[in-house]
């Protein structure tokens, strides 16, 4: 007996599922699967249709932001704030450039003292390529730079450099001009002083939403490449020396040389000293930003964001500071947060300096590597589930509104009890409920995510599926009430 009711209570599940699991449950599943699959293009996800996909993005980002994250080090950004650029005179119009005593200050300070702790990787984030009519300070960085060059204890040197002409694709290389101070780099018998790219691209929102991790370069010689200023610092972080970590970032930029020299495949690996390498592909990905001065953050005193970032103006840089702070194998980043730099860029946490862009980037690479999205078969995979939960539960509403009894057919003391149970069924709310649920939980899974490189997105194909539920819902409720209007007369 108790068989046989299980086996009926069986039928009936299933008689309900097999009505659930019709021809348009087939309709929803394409429709999702399609717009899943169109939004793995990236110049579709940049389109309105991923604009839910890119808002739980940044719902994801704003959660971690300022978080200490693991697997990286302290980073120390000594900023050349408002102060530097208009001198004593607030009132006075800002300087061309930052003064070359300034700087040279603090790489001085950056550069430490051989024999004390010092930081394993300073970039300098200003063009140094380009002298200035501050004909002493100039001097004394050249002097500085020889000096750099010679130290095996030195820390390794990132400098940062204008390109022109081209966008640094692989039809369009750009160009370097030649400058006095190349001969730092080539002739360096320690190999610790490297220039490297900062490019940053975006769209009409977010202007710095991606980073490139090389630019092609058009050359006497030919075809040729530069890194991202990123990748130097994590290889410089691990290595046991600037010239290992040289060589690291020369070795992953084989594959990219070829690139943009013949075309061919552009995906390459980062070796790195005492942990797994970064795999990378294509010229760009998305930066994973982690950490932000709040609104009301006071850039004219030393404050620090998070546990591992710092940031220091420049008037209160020593060389003691810069030492005890960068110990742990520190990286020290000299640039400038202000308006005046002239170098600020819209970022997932609004305006922020190209400096600060930089150490999210370098974080994130450190912490998740490269972002990017679910392989292709697990998004599929946890898609068609959801599409099936979305399928069960428009299925089991219709089945709920044929058991209830109609509210005009209630007394009225009972309506207001009848009225929650009869909105939980509406197609429409179904629709908004089911569509904000995913967008969640897509924003929730991705700022888990982030820390190992990924992110998940379903907003836009759920909202379809969800969307053809709901239409199939009208069509029933329409011919319901034909049927009505039909009996009646």
């Amino acid at each position: 007996m108790v068989f046989w009711r299980i086996k009926s209570i069986g039928l009936i599940i299933f008689d309900s599922l097999k009505g659930a699991f019709d021809f348009n449950f087939l309709l929803s599943l394409v429709m999702a699967l399609g717009i899943w699959l169109a939004l793995r293009n990236g110049a579709i996800w940049s389109t309105f249709l991923g604009d839910a996909d890119r808002e739980a993005l940044q719902i994801a980002f704003n959660m971690r932001v300022n978080k200490t994250l693991e697997g990286t080090g302290p980073i120390l950004f000594l900023n050349l704030d408002d102060s530097v650029w208009h001198g004593d005179d607030a009132n006075s119009p800002p300087l061309a450039y930052a003064p070359r005593n300034v700087v040279y200050n603090l790489l001085k300070a950056a550069y430490g003292e051989p024999g004390a702790q010092r930081p394993k990787v300073v970039i300098a984030d200003f063009d140094l390529f380009w002298r200035t009519p501050d004909t002493g300070p100039e001097n004394q960085i050249d002097a500085l730079l020889e000096q750099w060059g010679k130290d095996p204890g030195a820390p390794l040197l990132v400098l940062q450099r204008e390109v022109m002409d081209g966008d640094g694709s692989r039809t369009a290389p750009a160009t370097i001009r030649a400058s006095p101070r190349d001969h730092f780099i080539t002739d360096a018998p320690q190999h610790n002083i490297v220039w490297a790219s900062a490019i940053f691209t975006g769209d009409e929102v977010v202007g710095a939403r991606y980073f490139e991790h090389f630019l092609c370069l058009k050359t006497d010689h030919g075809a040729d490449v530069v890194a991202n200023t990123a990748l130097y610092a994590v290889a410089g972080r691990t290595a046991t020396s600037p010239r290992q970590a040289i060589e690291q970032v020369n070795q992953a930029m084989k594959v990219p040389r070829q690139y943009c020299a013949n075309g061919g495949r552009d995906w390459y690996e980062l070796p790195l000293t005492g942990r797994a390498p970064i795999d990378f592909s294509g010229r760009g990905s998305l930066i994973n930003y982690n950490a932000n001065p709040p609104d009301n953050f006071d850039y004219s005193s030393p404050d620090l964001i998070a546990a591992d970032m710092f940031i220091i103006p420049a008037e209160a840089v020593s060389t003691d500071m810069v030492s005890g702070l960068a110990s742990n194998n520190g990286i020290v980043i000299i640039g400038s947060a202000s308006l005046t730099a002239r170098d600020r860029h819209m970022s997932v946490y609004g305006l922020m300096g190209g400096s600060l862009i930089i150490a999210n980037t370098i974080r994130g690479l450190e912490v998740g590597g490269v972002v990017h999205r679910l392989h292709w078969y697990v998004e599929a995979a946890i898609l068609s589930v959801f599409v099936t939960l979305i399928v069960l539960a428009f299925w089991y509403s219709r089945q709920a509104r044929d058991f209830m009894i109609p509210i005009e057919d209630l007394p009225w003391y009972a309506r207001p009890f009848r009225l929650p149970l009869h909105l939980m069924t509406n197609p429409v709310i179904m629709k908004i409920v089911i569509g904000i649920s995913v967008f969640w939980m897509g924003a929730i899974a991705t700022y888990y995510m982030l820390d190992y490189g990924l992110w998940i997105g379903f907003a836009a194909p759920a909202y379809a599926a969800a969307l053809n539920e709901a239409r199939e819902d009208f069509e029933e409720l329409m011919e319901n009430l034909r049927e009505k209007r039909t009996h009646k007369k």
